[in-house]
Parts: C-alpha cells; sequence; structure tokens
C-alpha cells in the first residue's frame, strides 16, 4: 500500500491513546444506490475519513488508508453535494465499523444538490421514558411534520431517550415518518449507566445511531456533533470533551476553509444553567473550544439539555476572543417538562418548560453566512410567539399593575414593545424571573383535592426572554386591551394582545 500512502491528500496522525491497525477502503459515488462498488462508480477525491481522532482525505480514486485505534469505528464526514444511504428509520448510515478480518471498508455516497440557502429541523431532549410518552411525541411534534417538504434534515439535541434503551426502536420509527435523513446526538439520558469507564457508556446509543462525534457538510456549512457528556459513574456526569475529541476537532479543521460556516451541536450547553453558577461544563474544556474557534468569522452553536430556552452571546469577559460575539442557541426540550402537567383536551399533558415555554421544536435557517434559528410551540400556530399574562381586572388610577410578555425566542437582540388601548409603543423592560403565567399553573398543582394522573409540572427557573410593562395610571373605569409588539433581528414582527377590566 506504499502507493496509496503517497497519494493521500492529507493523513494526520493519531495520538498513542490506543492501539492503531491500518485500515483501507474506497470512498465512491454509488450511482445505482446499492451499496456496493460497481463497475463505472468512480472514487471520490478529497472526502475526509475518520475514526474519531485520526483523520485522512480520500486520493484522486476515492482511497483511503487510516491507522485506526483499536476498535474504532470509521465514519466519512459528508462533503457537500453527496449523501449517505439512509435506514429504513431514515437514519444516515455515514459510519461502518471494521471487520476483524482487514476487509476493505467502504463508503457509498449519493449526488445530491445543495443550495446555499436551506432549512433543518432541531429536536431536543424528546426523553420519552415510556410508550405512551412515544405516543405523546409522535401525536404532538410528529404528526403536524408528517412528510415535511422545505427541509435539508434533522437532528436531535440529545436525550433521546429517558434511560430506556428499548425506546430506541419505537420512537426512530415514529420519527421516521417526518421523512427527512435525521442525525442524533446522545444526551446523558441515552448513557449506559452500568458502564464501568467513560468511552463504553455510549456503546448502546452508538450501536443504534453510530458514532455519538461525527460531522457532516451540508451547503456551505460544516456541522459537527461531539459527544459532551463525560460519564462519572453511576448517574452521575459533567459536560466536557476527552483529549480524542479535541484531537479531532483540530485534524477537522485544518482541512476545513477558515471561511466555512459552523455549526457546533453538543448536549450539555456550554454556559452554566444554575443561576449561582455551579460548574456543568468544565471551564478548562471550553476554553480550548473556544481557542480553536475563534479566529473562524461565522460561528452558530446548538444545545440542548436545559428544559429551558436560551440565546447566549460570548464576548472578552467569557474568554472568547473572535471578531464578533459567539451565538449559542439553546433550544427548548421536545418533551418541555419532562411531558408532565395537566393533560389537554386529547389527553396528553401541557409539558410547559419551566421557564414558561411550551414545548416544540426549532428551525435553523441557513442563508449562506448568515445562520438564525425560529421557535416552533407544539400544538399553536407558527406565529404563536408570546406568552402574555396580565390581571382579569385592576383598580383605577393605581399605576403600578404588572404585565409580562415571554417571548419565547426572545433575546437582547429583540425589540419588545406594550401599548394600551392603541396609544403610542413603548419599550418593554426585559427582567430575569419566574414566569407569572408558569408560577401560577405550577402553585395551582398544590390546591388540587386529587393530584395530576401524570407527571407534576417542574418547579419554576427563572426565564431570560421576560419583559415587564405597567398599566397606564390614567385607565378609565372599563374593557382595555393590551397589545405586545415583538419584532426578531431579521424584521419579523409577532403580535399578542389580552383584554383587562378597570374598575372603579
Amino acid at each position: 500500500m506504499n502507493t496509496l500512502r503517497l497519494t493521500v491528500a492529507l493523513s494526520l496522525a493519531l495520538p498513542a491513546l490506543a492501539a492503531a491497525a491500518a485500515v483501507h477502503g474506497v470512498v465512491f459515488d454509488d450511482r445505482n444506490g446499492n451499496g456496493l462498488r460497481d463497475s463505472g462508480e468512480p472514487g471520490l477525491a478529497g472526502v475526509a475519513v475518520s475514526d474519531g481522532t485520526a483523520l485522512v482525505l480520500t486520493d484522486a480514486g476515492g482511497r483511503y488508508e487510516i491507522a485506526a485505534a483499536d476498535g474504532a469505528t470509521l465514519f466519512v464526514v459528508k462533503p457537500r453535494g453527496w449523501h449517505p444511504p439512509v435506514s429504513a428509520q431514515n437514519l444516515p448510515q455515514f459510519f461502518r465499523r471494521p471487520a476483524p478480518d482487514g476487509a476493505a471498508v467502504d463508503f457509498p455516497l449519493l449526488a445530491g444538490a445543495e443550495p446555499d440557502r436551506f432549512r433543518a429541523l432541531l429536536f431536543s431532549d424528546p426523553q420519552p421514558a415510556t410508550p405512551q410518552e412515544v405516543g405523546y411525541l409522535e401525536r404532538t411534534l410528529v404528526d403536524p411534520l408528517a412528510g415535511a417538504r422545505g427541509f435539508a434534515f434533522g437532528v436531535t439535541l440529545g436525550d433521546v431517550v429517558f434511560d430506556r434503551h428499548d425506546l430506541f426502536a419505537p420512537l426512530n420509527a415514529a420519527m421516521a415518518r417526518i421523512g427527512l435523513p435525521w442525525y442524533s446526538l446522545i444526551g446523558n439520558h441515552d448513557l449506559d449507566l452500568g458502564a464501568g469507564a467513560d468511552p463504553g457508556s455510549a456503546a448502546s446509543f452508538e450501536a443504534v445511531y453510530g458514532p455519538s462525534t461525527f460531522a457532516f457538510h451540508y451547503g456551505r456549512v460544516l456541522f459537527i456533533a461531539l459527544n459532551n457528556v463525560r460519564y462519572l459513574g453511576g448517574p452521575r456526569y459533567i459536560g466536557g470533551l476527552r483529549p480524542d475529541q479535541l484531537t479531532f476537532l483540530e485534524n477537522l479543521l485544518r482541512v476545513t476553509p477558515r471561511d466555512e460556516p459552523v455549526v457546533l451541536m453538543m448536549h450539555i450547553p456550554w454556559f452554566y444553567p444554575n443561576p449561582a453558577n455551579a460548574e456543568t461544563f468544565r471551564a478548562a474544556d471550553r476554553a480550548r473550544l473556544f481557542a480553536l474557534f475563534q479566529d473562524r468569522p461565522h460561528n452558530f452553536w446548538l444545545s440542548g439539555h436545559t428544559h429551558y430556552q436560551r440565546h447566549v452571546f460570548y464576548g472578552a469577559a467569557d474568554g472568547w476572543h473572535g471578531a464578533s460575539p459567539l451565538h449559542e442557541y439553546n433550544v427548548a426540550a421536545a418533551c418541555g417538562g419532562f411531558w408532565g402537567g395537566p393533560p389537554d383536551a386529547s389527553g396528553i399533558p401541557i409539558a410547559t418548560m419551566w421557564d414558561g415555554t411550551p414545548h416544540g421544536y426549532a428551525v435553523l435557517n441557513v442563508d449562506g453566512d448568515n445562520i438564525s434559528a425560529d421557535y416552533r410551540a407544539a400544538r399553536a400556530p407558527a406565529d404563536y410567539q408570546i406568552g402574555l399574562h396580565a390581571p382579569q381586572s385592576a383598580k383605577a388610577r393605581l399605576g403600578y399593575v404588572s404585565y409580562w410578555a415571554n417571548v419565547f425566542n426572545g433575546h437582547e437582540g429583540w425589540t419588545i414593545e406594550s401599548r394600551v388601548d392603541r396609544r403610542d409603543w413603548s419599550p418593554m423592560r426585559r427582567v430575569i424571573e419566574w414566569d407569572p403565567a408558569y408560577a401560577q399553573a405550577y402553585l395551582a398543582q398544590d390546591t388540587m383535592a386529587v393530584p395530576l394522573p401524570g407527571k407534576r409540572l417542574p418547579d419554576p427557573t427563572v426565564c431570560y426572554h421576560l419583559w415587564r410593562a405597567y398599566l397606564p395610571g390614567d385607565l378609565a373605569a372599563g374593557n382595555h386591551t393590551i397589545e405586545v409588539r415583538a419584532t426578531d433581528p431579521a424584521g419579523q414582527v409577532f403580535l399578542a394582545s389580552r383584554a383587562v377590566t378597570v374598575v372603579e
């Protein structure tokens, strides 16, 4: 194989972390889609193949050779304009496990156009703990999206299930009805809790979905999925990265143009969800990540795990020294408040999250270098973006009666205004506190003579997309209308209104 070694475009060495064995094969154009390389199906040059640490590029004939770690799963980093085959459940088959006999490991790819402008679906934490909860997911999110058009692919940002690996199969069968290639990341509730060590904790997940660290290109964007759940034994874990993952990132970025946008996807967020700032992601690992990406002008990072929704913008005070702030979007959970709360008319729990955000999913919008995300609440129209809480009635001339707007996808880049009775629009004040509408629903559980048949709504937490204003003190007795107008950075406008009665 000396000729092959000389013609491989790039080979990046595997650290001495595990025994390595040479694996070879071809990445090829599978023109008839049968998964086998037939006569007339050429190899594809310059395609990256990795074992999760080392990375090589195929030569002019599509051939590669890699010193893969013992027991590692190989995967291809899908290039633009090419797609791996998918399983019957629409799971991308971009990975292969080398056979002990040293047989070639080939990767078939299928040609397909990829525009600079596209959309993708984002789920986080579907997290069913029972078959019944798989049914909740299917009825509230999958059914409305079944046969979805206008999306390139979908991603689940971890916690595919809630410690129930036997639910992978029924959940995958339900998700397949959406009709898109669907990638999945691992979460803390997808771990093998009886594993003796961190690397082995992903075995059950990887047997179904492939490597828990991988990457692929789509359009002009490089998508990178990292397993950032470090298993500490039992149910314990912390957010962080292993040295082999950091080496994989370094190797991958060396062969990726600096101006190519990067969407980095992990389960556990980089910020600390606890307001007390207890460390949930290892600070040293976050600093390493920042250093790897801060010289790249186009970054957009995705996470899940928290069961609320939040946008975070990192700057110099956080250790990020890029030319522009780093945007992390922490996506609301598909299961919301763990499939809890009072049931709706169809018997499905309302599953509101503890910051007052309804459960749902996100849409990733890519237009060249510009990347943004919209939020879609389950069981609601697309323009339902504001939860408006106000008193039903108020005394006249008080002047300090509050109303609140929970703008589910809001952040400091949004403009939130309100008015009463078509007066002039005035800015609302952003506050970090409980959503009063959620707190009201939560506390109502304590006054029920008979407990809910299922799970309770979880304890409230502060909401990072909440705005407050006050009723004017000069309102006359009678009926009045509060209006809220929320404008996102792209200029989209969302409205909400509510009636209030003023009495003498």
